[in-house]
């Protein structure tokens, strides 16, 4: 296996499987130099919404003038989508050339110490911005928080979105049990920013703050934020916290996406407090210009095509009353596809109590870990819809354009990155 080319490589360890636990990120770290202690770091985690705000606290930094890293999971398209400084994703050579680093250091480690895909990439990404010497870094927690291997960084400001019910194999099956390994993230006299949560959720991240003499910034009750206006190119709110923001535009469509803005300015607000302050003008600036694919993307209109990586049950939730808010009164047909870790009986029933809902298509994404579309569609008939299984995405889309309707892709991230440059509307940088 180490003779494989760089990349290969990085992607055969996924043949290593989830481990929980950080010893061998934090192993590799040493070998590598510890290059995530050399600059600021923030952890984003929760179930849904933290790759927004990831993403527009990245921006807003960038706007604020700091040399800014941001990581993310998964990628929608190209695998060089989760490492990127200042907007601009790192190349293949660069990925292929850390990779090759990599691969170096372990020819003298035993296959059983080898790193998961997910903590290889970590520990590549977190060596190359120290080697473009960012200021700051943006991190997206993967999965969990306690023992993912992003929580090896020395953060000072910790972000907690909101918790749903999900990868409930390796988290637990309830909010307290899932709040837990989310709120492992947080650090010693650290801030933290937390969305509301269950309140049995809330009492879980309460007492860890709480432990670890952190100071917490709950949503509702030391901010809070108003929807004042929505359309598909996006929405205006006011926000009060830290600070007051009025009039903040964000091109990211639906009413949870406000919620998580409202994250990214209690930070905003918070940051200068950990050295990085940031104008008002960065602020605006930045929310404004992030751009988030596959998030609510509205991909085609008349008719419409929205693009969204909604892949639980409360993101599917969030989905539906999306659509309904936004274009109240039109009919949507779906096509998803879903991971074989995911709830998908309520998923489905879910976009099966939609009463604009058309017909529902079933394909599976480009991933072994994909769902059998006839399984999904077996469920789903005799609903009083059209359901259908088409197990290439490709001849899934092509379905799609043959039937003009309004259409909604979703399901898993994977099946949206799959779908997306078959539109003719491939991502923005």
């Amino acid at each position: 296996m180490n003779n494989l080319p760089e990349t290969d490589f990085l992607l055969h360890l996924t043949d290593f499987g989830i481990k929980l636990g950080l010893e061998k990120s934090v192993s590799l770290l040493e070998m590598f130099g510890n290059p995530h202690l050399k600059y600021r770091s923030i952890l984003v985690a929760g179930t849904n919404g933290k790759g927004s705000v990831a993403k527009t606290l990245a921006t807003i930094l960038c706007e604020a003038g700091y040399k800014t890293g941001l990581y993310i999971s998964p990628h929608l398209v190209d695998l060089e989508e989760r490492i990127s400084v200042d907007g601009r994703n790192i190349t293949a050579s660069e990925l292929a050339k850390k990779a090759g680093e990599l691969q170096e250091i372990l020819k003298e480690t035993p296959y059983h110490m080898y790193p998961t895909f997910f903590e290889a990439m970590t520990v590549i990404a977190f060596s190359f911005f120290a080697d473009r010497g960012i200021d700051v870094l943006v991190c997206e927690v993967g999965m969990g928080g306690r023992f993912d291997a992003t929580n090896v960084l020395p953060s000072s400001l910790e972000i907690i979105t909101r918790i749903g019910i999900e990868h409930t194999q390796f988290l637990g099956k309830t909010y307290p049990e899932i709040a837990n390994e989310k709120a492992g993230i947080i650090k010693t006299k650290s801030m933290v920013i937390t969305a509301r949560q269950e309140e049995d959720a809330m009492k879980v991240i309460r007492d860890k703050a709480r432990e670890k003499k952190a100071v917490l910034h709950a949503g509702g009750r030391d901010f809070k934020a108003r929807r004042k206006g929505v359309s598909p190119s996006g929405q205006v709110f006011d926000f009060y916290g830290g600070r007051t923001y009025l009039n903040v535009h964000t091109p990211l469509l639906g009413k949870h996406q406000v919620e998580n803005m409202s994250l990214v300015l209690e930070a905003a607000c918070l940051l200068g407090r950990v050295g990085l302050p940031v104008d008002r003008r960065a602020v605006y600036g930045g929310m404004e210009k992030t751009v988030w694919p596959c998030r609510f993307q509205v991909a085609r209109e008349n008719p419409l095509l929205v693009i969204d990586g909604a892949h639980n049950p409360d993101g599917i939730r969030t989905l539906v009353g999306g659509l309904r808010s936004i274009f109240p009164g039109e009919r949507f047909s779906f096509l998803m596809g879903i991971l074989k870790d995911k709830d998908w009986r309520r998923m489905i029933r879910t976009v099966l109590r939609y009463e604009g809902a058309g017909e529902i298509v079933f394909t599976a994404a480009a991933t072994e870990r994909a769902l059998d579309p006839s399984l999904l569609a077996s469920f789903a008939r005799d609903c009083g819809i059209r359901v259908s299984a088409v197990p290439s995405y490709r001849n899934a889309y092509r379905y799609a354009v043959r039937h003009p309707a309004n259409w909604c892709v979703c399901g898993s991230l994977y099946l949206c990155g799959n779908i997306l440059p078959l539109t003719g509307r491939r991502k923005k940088k």
